[in-house]
């Protein structure tokens, strides 16, 4: 997940699947206002559809049965075999077809064949791009500091590593004509504006569908900003909230977000399948699952209902809050409302963000008010220089707790807070008083909430790269909490801890969690996660698991009482010994952490 995970409700576990016993009670489909069509004939009771539904003398139906509907039914309003009748009389007796699909004449499938294609174009849709910063102010030194955005188009698909000079160089080769051009490292766009409109006519005749390393470049128009660099608003201008950057299925019913991602699942399951036949070579017989697909709808695989998360607000663990600029100019700690690479940086506060906990926004905030009083400047994406980078919330939950989406932060019993800094060209004594003061306004924030939040680590990683993303050895300092005075504003003590740790739960084990160890966002998820990983692996006393790719080794650990021995295999050697280490807190000895590539 980037500066932020921009997530949907919930996270990634929920993607987990459920088989639908072909006895099991129908959903309710969408209600339509006219049951009954007026279709073509009746279909024909072949041979093959018998073998698809309900052999009347058995008392078991088939997987097909009701899974179509009945065309005499909608055509006449009756039809002679009554409930006998092996199709569906109407949408309401309508079951899902075995491959997890809707008969395509139904409301429901049309509704879910509208969603998936709605998905798609937008997939492939290049939309307007706003600058949110300055690459449309900064000349660097060259004539004109205002551009006419109507003689102005944005190049989409452009190489990410090309800078200014990269394009213009490119421009020249293509015989296109222009005033200023320009591009950032990292991003896929750049910018563009000509003397005229004849010009801007024959650039946008040449470069448009122009090939670029293997992709086509597609024009757009530049937007203008939300606010001018007065503050004035620009009523014409639109750019989305932090709530639809970060969570862009919230306004819909849970059961509608799930719909939509098991459609969007489908659509990427049956391309896959498209692929490899393309990619197969002639005279080559195609793979068996190929073959297959053909009877589950074209899916490369079977595709399950989705099983919901135990929570669906406030569920996430682990918030990356990003450092920057809003669309106002404001000083922000929150989230960004799009790609860099897509030349957006402007970050707004998580308001309303339905995935993350109160405690987190909470955090957010005190760490903005004490940004805007600090004498270190925060990072600026465009120039990649700066000191504040990001502030990541961790959140460690009690065990046995299960709360409701209302009073979700009462699980929480710890927190560790990580600021991210780049702290290159910076003055050490300058930088140490930062921390103090830094420290001090997360005591001091977390004892003013109500109730009071729980902080139990403060830790400073030092990065250097242009994104946010950091590698797993970076630098990182622990720094002491101030503890409260009392009121006697002496010499305050801290709570000075000598490793920097949390912990959580997963099915009544303790898991001791590291600054930059991985662990599942949804913690509640997760359980349902590795439940499900051990009956499709067939556990037994006997078993062997291997537990690849194990970072701290919650799933190899949560499954060991259910196998004989568990070998953990990671590369990263601080997640080993965090693995070891949680083996030893919950009394496993059936479980070897090995470090080294799988």
């Amino acid at each position: 997940m980037t500066s932020s995970s921009v997530d949907e409700l919930p996270s990634a576990a929920e993607t987990l699947t459920y088989q639908i016993p072909s006895d099991t009670t129908p959903i309710d489909p969408i209600p339509s206002s006219n049951d009954v069509e007026a279709v073509g004939e009746k279909r024909k009771r072949d041979d093959d559809d018998d073998e698809k539904t309900t052999n009347l003398e058995s008392s078991t139906p088939s997987p097909w049965f009701k899974t179509s509907l009945c065309s005499y039914f909608r055509r006449q309003g009756s039809c002679s075999h009554g409930d006998a009748c092996k199709y569906a009389h109407g949408e309401k007796e309508l079951r899902q077809k075995p491959d997890n699909t809707w008969d395509p004449t139904s409301e429901r499938g049309k509704k879910v064949k509208m969603m998936s294609e709605k998905s798609a174009e937008e997939e492939e849709e290049v939309g307007d791009v706003m600058f949110t910063e300055e690459m449309m102010d900064d000349n660097d030194g060259e004539e004109g500091g205002v551009h006419d955005l109507s003689l102005s188009k944005c190049l989409v698909h452009l190489p990410t590593k090309w800078q200014s000079d990269d394009i213009k160089t490119f421009l020249r080769e293509q015989g296109v004509e222009y005033k200023f051009a320009k591009k950032r490292r990292g991003m896929m766009v750049g910018f563009l504006t000509f003397e005229n409109a004849e010009q801007l006519k024959n650039g946008v005749e040449v470069l448009e569908g122009k090939n670029v390393n293997n992709k086509s470049l597609k024009i757009a128009n530049v937007l203008p900003r939300t606010f001018d660099k007065n503050g004035a608003k620009n009523p014409a201008a639109k750019l989305k909230s932090a709530r639809e950057a970060v969570t862009p299925l919230a306004d819909l019913s849970y059961a509608d977000q799930l719909e939509q991602k098991k459609a969007s699942i489908s659509q990427m399951l049956k391309k896959l399948t498209r692929n490899a036949r393309k990619a197969c070579p002639n005279g080559k017989s195609l793979p068996e699952w190929v073959l297959q697909s053909r009877e589950i709808g074209g899916l490369s695989c079977k595709l399950e209902g989705i099983i919901e998360s135990p929570l669906v607000n406030g569920y996430r663990n682990k918030c990356e809050f990003s450092t920057g600029y809003s669309v106002e100019g404001k000083l922000t700690v929150g989230f960004m409302l799009g790609n860099f690479s897509a030349g957006v940086t402007a970050v707004e506060e998580a308001v309303n963000c339905p995935n993350i906990s109160k405690l987190a926004c909470r955090y957010a905030s005190i760490f903005q008010s004490f940004l805007e009083k600090s004498r270190l400047p925060v990072w600026n994406r465009f120039k990649s220089c700066g000191f504040w980078r990001q502030l990541t919330v961790r959140e460690g939950s009690k065990p046995g707790v299960v709360s409701s989406d209302e009073d979700a932060d009462s699980r929480i019993a710890e927190v560790m807070l990580m600021v991210q800094v780049c702290s290159t060209d910076t003055d050490e004594a300058e930088v140490a008083t930062e921390f103090e003061q830094m420290a001090k306004a997360f005591a001091e924030g977390a004892r003013a909430s109500s109730p009071p939040l729980p902080l139990t680590v403060l830790v400073v990683q030092d990065h250097v790269g242009i994104s946010n993303v950091a590698p797993p050895d970076c630098p990182l300092r622990l720094l002491p909490i101030p503890v409260s005075d009392n009121g006697t504003h002496q010499d305050q003590s801290t709570n000075v801890l000598t490793e920097a740790r949390i912990h959580d739960h997963i099915n009544n084990l303790r898991f001791s969690i590291s600054p930059t160890a991985f662990f599942q966002v949804n913690t509640c998820a997760a359980e349902k996660l590795y439940s499900l990983a051990g009956d499709w692996a067939d556990l037994g006393p006997d078993t062997l698991l291997f537990d690849v790719c194990c970072g701290t080794g919650t799933i190899g650990l949560t499954l060991a009482h259910r196998v004989g021995m568990v070998i953990g295999i990671e590369m990263n050697a601080s997640a080993v010994s965090d693995a070891e280490r949680n083996a030893k807190i919950n009394g496993i000895s059936n479980c070897k952490f090995i470090c080294s590539k799988a």
